[in-house]
């Protein structure tokens, strides 16, 4: 199954930040109540970085430091590599004089993700849905017995489960040398027990693995949520949120957003008919399949409108930021939508898109 023995994440970073007033420094910072991570085996937290107007800056995931004991432990932070030089420079200016140190600890540590298409392995720390999966894509569907059996061999599956939702598997942070041997034991150990799977580890980068795989589910991650709302952006359908924690920067607008419950438009994962594509889809406008076209013979007199646009993609899957309104429901849980892409190039191709609410999101 894909990415199921483990990758390393390289457009992440790891910052170590400790001393007896690091949770209350990051409590004033981030949209999640980080108090909990001072008691010993605290399960990780998931979190947004916003900026003073309320959007995204960054998102992170908090761990305990292995080995530390009680207060003034060590934790590590898993941050995105575009904005990490920000994030350490906010938490620098923010702790004045307080008993924080701030380390960059990227050559130390790497970021771990063990995919999880079938939806196994979650508990009940696990996030906000139970699903097995996501199947609209097509995510490869696992027997319980081949499961159980994967997982005898599995190296990594002592790290604790991504606190989004279960269906992302698992995540932590691990000494660099200690990622790379499990990653490629992982690997050599499933070639052992016939599963070749993870040899197209040699055809395209881990990294682009992963986007796929998160794409598929819907869930934006790093650059991809930078300057959107977090409500927007699901995340607090992906425990990133608390809506009862004291104030942080930013909060303001998410908490007027979340208790007037107008949110218009969110993140959804998108499906290209283009796999290929020769014009980049980054920030296209996503148009309604009416939508008139302008050509040199019969130019358009007023330009399409936009119900939604692109915000990445990696061959034929991407994640798209989509207008509600013009969604066509299936049932009380699922709806969809299509739409086309336009180039603006000379030839004005259009690139069909379909657009659906992946199962982890909350019942409406």
């Amino acid at each position: 199954a894909m990415l199921a023995h483990g990758v390393r994440l390289a457009d992440r970073r790891v910052l170590r930040v400790a001393g007896t007033d690091a949770l209350k420094l990051l409590q004033g910072v981030v949209t999640n109540d980080v108090r909990g991570l001072g008691e010993p085996g605290a399960p990780p937290v998931y979190a947004a970085v916003l900026s003073a107007t309320g959007r995204v800056s960054a998102d992170v995931f908090f761990h305990r430091e292995m080995g530390e004991g009680g207060g003034g432990g060590g934790l590590l932070l898993d941050l995105p590599s575009v904005s990490f030089d920000e994030s350490v420079k906010l938490l620098t200016k923010m702790r004045l004089r307080a008993s924080v140190t701030i380390d960059d600890a990227t050559s130390d540590f790497s970021v771990v993700a063990v995919g999880d298409p079938a939806g196994e392995g979650g508990d009940e720390r696990s996030g906000p849905r139970g699903d097995r999966g996501n199947t609209w894509f097509g995510d490869p569907s696992t027997s319980g017995n081949e499961t159980t059996e994967k997982k005898k061999h599995h190296l990594l599956s002592f790290l604790p489960i991504d606190p989004r939702t279960r269906m992302l598997g698992l995540r932590g942070i691990l000494p660099a040398a200690v990622a790379e041997a499990l990653v490629d034991g992982n690997v050599d150990g499933a070639a052992k027990h016939g599963d070749s799977s993870e040899r197209s580890h040699d055809e395209e980068s881990a990294s682009n693995l992963y986007k796929r795989f998160r794409y598929e589910l819907g869930i934006g991650e790093g650059d991809e949520l930078t300057g959107l709302l977090p409500l927007e952006c699901n995340l607090h359908w992906l425990n990133a949120i608390s809506l009862t924690k004291g104030c942080y920067v930013g909060q303001e607008l998410v908490a007027r957003t979340h208790f007037t419950g107008v949110i218009r438009k969110r993140i959804m994962p998108a499906k290209f008919d283009d796999a290929g594509g020769d014009f980049s889809l980054k920030n296209a406008k996503l148009l309604l399949p009416t939508a008139e076209k302008s050509t040199p013979d019969s130019p358009s007199t007023k330009p399409p409108k936009s119900v939604g646009k692109v915000l990445c993609r990696s061959e034929n899957f991407g994640l798209a930021m989509v207008r509600l309104e013009h969604l066509t429901r299936v049932n009380h849980s699922v709806s969809f939508a299509r739409f086309v892409v336009r180039d603006d190039g000379p030839r004005g191709r259009d690139a069909g898109v379909i657009v659906k609410t992946p199962k982890w999101w909350a019942p409406k």
